[in-house]
C-alpha cells in the first residue's frame, strides 16, 4: 500500500501585487527630505543652550566617550561614536542591553556617557541611570522631549526636538535619527577643532583607506632625487628625451642652475617639436617647454593635487616647488591613484 504523506505541505499562496499608484513618487523622497532639513533648520534657528557647555566639556574629557542608544538611536549612536574617534575623540558604543546585565562593570569611574533618545522614556537607557551615577559618570543626553525622564536626568541637556517625523505615518524615526546624527556630528567636528586636531592627527588614526591616501602630504608620494627627471633649458631635445626615458614619468622639469623651476617638458611636446623637423639636435629645450606650469606647494595633500589635476583638464605630473620657486619633487598621475 503506497504511504501517504500525514503532513502535506501547504499550497503557497502567490504574493500579493501592489496596485500601481498614479502618483508622483519622485515627490514622496523629496518630502523626506525636506522633512528632515526643515528639522535640522529648525535646531539651527533655536540651538541648545547647553550646546557650548557639551563642546567644552567633551574637550576636556580623558577617558573615552561611551554613546549609548536603543533601536535606531543605537546605530546614530554607533556612527557618532565612530565620528569622534576618527576625529581623535576616543568613543566607543555602550550597548544599552548588554550594559545591563554586566557590561555596565566595564564603565570607568567618571565617564562620560552620550545617550541619544527621541522619546526620553527608552526603558533600557533609565534602568542604566543608577547605575552610572554610582561610578560618578558625566550624562549628556541628545533628546527629543525636555521633560521626559532621561531630559531630566542629564547634567548637560542638548534638547533636539522635531515637529513630526519625515515619513507619511509620522511612525518611522526619520526626522529624528536624521537631526540627532546631525547634532552628533557636529559636537565632534567642533570638540575636535577646539581640541586642535589637524590633518597630521587625521592621517594617524586613518592610515589605509582614500580618506588616509588623500591626507597624505604629497611629499610622501612625490618622486624626488635620481627619480625626478631634470634637464636645463639649453639642452638639445635629444638629450631631453634620454633623461625623460631614464625616469620613466613622460616628462621632465626645466630648472635653472640653482635648481628653481622654470617650466615643464612632457611627451606630446616633444612629438609635436619634431613634426616635420628631422635634427632634433638643433631643438632646444627652452624653445619648447611649457612655461609657467602648474605646480603643487610643499605643503600641499594627495587630495590637494588630485583637485588641482581635475581643476586642470587631468593633468598627469605635477611639479612640487618650496615657496621660493625650487624644485622639490613631481607627483604622477598614478601615484595619486591608491593601490
Amino acid at each position: 500500500m503506497a504511504q501517504t504523506n500525514r503532513h502535506p505541505i501547504p499550497s503557497l499562496r502567490p504574493a500579493r501585487m501592489l496596485t500601481p499608484v498614479a502618483a508622483p513618487t519622485h515627490e514622496w523622497a523629496l518630502d523626506v527630505l525636506r522633512g528632515e532639513m526643515e528639522a535640522i533648520a529648525s535646531l539651527m534657528a533655536n540651538p541648545p543652550p547647553q550646546l557650548t557647555d557639551a563642546i567644552h566639556h567633551l574637550a576636556g574629557v580623558r577617558l573615552p566617550v561611551l554613546c549609548c542608544g536603543v533601536g535606531k538611536s543605537g546605530l546614530v549612536a554607533a556612527k557618532v561614536a565612530a565620528t569622534m574617534s576618527s576625529l581623535g575623540i576616543p568613543a566607543f558604543t555602550l550597548s544599552a542591553g548588554d550594559a545591563a546585565h554586566g557590561d555596565l562593570g566595564a564603565v570607568n569611574h567618571g565617564s562620560t556617557v552620550l545617550m541619544f533618545s527621541n522619546s526620553g522614556t527608552t526603558t533600557e537607557l533609565i534602568r542604566l541611570l543608577p547605575g552610572l551615577r554610582a561610578r560618578g559618570c558625566q550624562l549628556i543626553g541628545i533628546v527629543g522631549h525636555m521633560a521626559s525622564p532621561l531630559g531630566q536626568a542629564m547634567h548637560i541637556l542638548l534638547h533636539a526636538p522635531i515637529l513630526r517625523e519625515a515619513d507619511h505615518l509620522n511612525m518611522a524615526p526619520t526626522a529624528s535619527t536624521t537631526l540627532h546624527m546631525a547634532l552628533g556630528d557636529a559636537l565632534a567636528v567642533a570638540v575636535s577643532r577646539l581640541r586642535g586636531f589637524g590633518r597630521d592627527d587625521f592621517l594617524q588614526t586613518h592610515p589605509a583607506g582614500q580618506l588616509g591616501h588623500s591626507a597624505q602630504p604629497v611629499r610622501a608620494i612625490m618622486r624626488g632625487g635620481e627619480d625626478l627627471p631634470r634637464v636645463l633649458p639649453h639642452m638639445a631635445l635629444s638629450e631631453a628625451i634620454a633623461i625623460m626615458s631614464t625616469g620613466r614619468m613622460g616628462a621632465a622639469c626645466v630648472v635653472d642652475w640653482e635648481d628653481r623651476l622654470l617650466g615643464l617638458i612632457v611627451d606630446g611636446d616633444i612629438r609635436r617639436a619634431i613634426q616635420g623637423r628631422a635634427d632634433i639636435y638643433a631643438i632646444t629645450v627652452g624653445e619648447v617647454m611649457r612655461r609657467d606650469p602648474v605646480c603643487l606647494s610643499a605643503g600641499a595633500s594627495v587630495g590637494d593635487a588630485v583637485a588641482t589635476s581635475r581643476a586642470h583638464g587631468g593633468l598627469l605630473v605635477l611639479p612640487v616647488t618650496d615657496d621660493a620657486g625650487h624644485l622639490l619633487g613631481m607627483v604622477h598621475g598614478v601615484d595619486l591613484v591608491q593601490n
